[in-house]
């Protein structure tokens, strides 16, 4: 069996795409990964070399004018591209993890009669979930949608965990620090923005370094490619000193979170689904212009679990305080055994994707 599985965009995208990838490789089947064009995809996909990545064209969907016409456009190279590839690598099912990338790639496998499965990692469903819904087999979305949401009633939606990938593993904190070079004394405070929406968290950084020596952290903030690595030791008023690390990527995600005391983070639900995996305190900042506000969905839901405190990023001066209080032992350990309740919860949602996409049935016999 060789599945075409459709991700890219961002790194919560690609990611789970990765993911259902290895599980197949594991039991034994091919797999394509069909990814955007963007810089992000191609920097995840150079880690994985033994899987098999093709680039798909594709863009957002928006109303302005010029955006529609070149969504349009590259949602039409993406089809025929996809039509090709599917053809060329005898695919026999498709697999699309939503965002602009899928769409072509589920239209072809409508058109060519391929089985189309569907997996949702947002509390929100996207557009181009919405939109391929009515040609795809089963949709899989996050478990606590299905009991709240109006299309959870409907018989082709089933909850579904978000697949990690199998390097995403649980270290001790002395050596996950070990392994990332960074001190072994003090608290450590991690900072991703994603792809989308580091800036704001990088500016917020270099403003409270001395602030957040005060509080004992040492920080790694993640500034997105493009930018330049940089570190600063600060001194507090007790003539401490803390590193404050700013680094463009990061290829151990698992590492950095379990070397951390705190981490700040964007939304995303492959962020949350890691947070969870690591059992990490944190603290969400909703990406504002994320495609219908699904990142504050996202962090409402991990809010209602106990699971996260939400600082909205027009609030950012409340950050601080909240990093504080969450540092606090008993504050710190409630929200813990909250994340390690839901990380009980949740099977491995990549296998069982791995399964359904194999037996080309759902639910499984």
């Amino acid at each position: 069996m060789r599945v075409l599985i459709a991700c890219g965009g961002t790194g919560g995208h690609v990611a789970p795409g990765i993911a259902l990838a290895q599980r197949l490789m594991e039991m034994g089947h091919d797999s394509v990964v069909a990814v955007s064009e963007k810089p992000i995809d191609g920097r995840l996909a150079s880690a994985y070399g033994n899987i098999n990545f093709h680039p798909i064209p594709g863009s957002g969907f928006a109303l302005e004018p010029v955006a529609l016409v070149k969504f349009l456009v590259a949602t039409a190279r993406g089809f025929f591209a996809a039509i090709r590839l599917m053809r060329k690598e005898k695919c026999q099912v498709a697999v699309a993890f939503g965002g602009f990338s899928s769409v072509g790639v589920g239209l072809a496998a409508a058109i060519l009669r391929r089985p189309l499965y569907l997996h949702e990692s947002n509390f929100k469903l996207g557009k181009a979930t919405r939109f391929l819904a009515p040609f795809a087999k089963a949709v899989f979305i996050p478990p606590p949608l299905k009991k709240r949401h109006p299309y959870g009633n409907r018989k082709k939606f089933f909850p579904m965990a978000y697949p990690l990938r199998r390097d995403f593993k649980i270290m001790e904190m002395g050596e996950a620090r070990a392994f990332l070079g960074v001190e072994r004394w003090g608290k450590l405070l991690a900072v991703t923005g994603g792809s989308q929406g580091a800036n704001v968290l990088r500016r917020w950084v270099l403003d409270n370094e001395r602030n957040l020596a005060e509080l004992g952290f040492h920080c790694i903030c993640l500034v997105g490619l493009g930018c330049e690595r940089e570190s600063r030791q600060i001194e507090n008023s007790k003539g401490e000193r803390y590193a404050m690390e700013y680094v463009p990527f990061c290829d151990s995600m698992h590492a950095l979170y379990c070397a951390a005391d705190i981490a700040v983070c964007r939304a995303g639900a492959g962020t949350i689904a890691e947070l969870i995996a690591a059992s990490l305190v944190n603290v969400l900042i909703p990406l504002p212009k994320s495609a219908a506000n699904h990142q504050m969905a996202n962090a409402e839901a991990m809010e209602m679990e106990g699971a996260t405190r939400i600082v909205e990023q027009r609030h950012m001066d409340r950050l601080l305080c909240a990093i504080g209080e969450l540092s606090d032992g008993a504050s710190c350990e409630k929200m813990r055994m909250n994340l390690r309740r839901l990380r009980s919860m949740g099977e491995d949602g990549g296998e069982l994707l791995a399964k359904a996409a194999v037996s080309c049935h759902w639910p499984l016999l």
